[in-house]
């Protein structure tokens, strides 16, 4: 008899749970789609490029695992730079058409240092 009820409840608070969900800004589906199209770079450098964050709308962090990017002769940095910036600057521009900004990119280790750091105006 208790099972029927404890379904009900669960039931009741998932859709509470769903009903009180704000529903997304247009500043945050932008950083998601943004962020959804640098997923790629992650493949395309793997265990280098491990994971990206938006901060205030231009500026990209990139995070990097330090010790495989150290590893990289000076041609593949430069490349994995030029190609997060161009990717970056593509995804910005579709997420927000018709703006102009400079956006900067930030490539930093684990703990939040400064590794490198690139800007392009679109």
């Amino acid at each position: 008899m208790m099972t029927p009820v404890r379904h009900l409840v669960f039931g009741a608070l998932v859709l509470a749970s769903v009903g009180c969900a704000s529903p997304q800004s247009p500043s945050e589906r932008a950083v998601a789609s943004e962020l959804a199209q640098m997923s790629a770079s992650k493949r395309d450098y793997p265990g280098i490029v491990m994971g990206f964050d938006v901060r205030n709308g231009t500026t990209l962090l990139v995070s990097l695992d330090l010790q495989s990017f150290i590893g990289m002769d000076d041609d593949a940095v430069v490349a994995m730079k030029r190609h997060v910036v161009a990717r970056w600057r593509g995804a910005w521009t579709s997420a927000h058409p018709g703006t102009h900004a400079t956006l900067q990119v930030r490539f930093i280790d684990f703990i939040g240092r400064k590794i490198a750091e690139q800007s392009t105006s679109v």
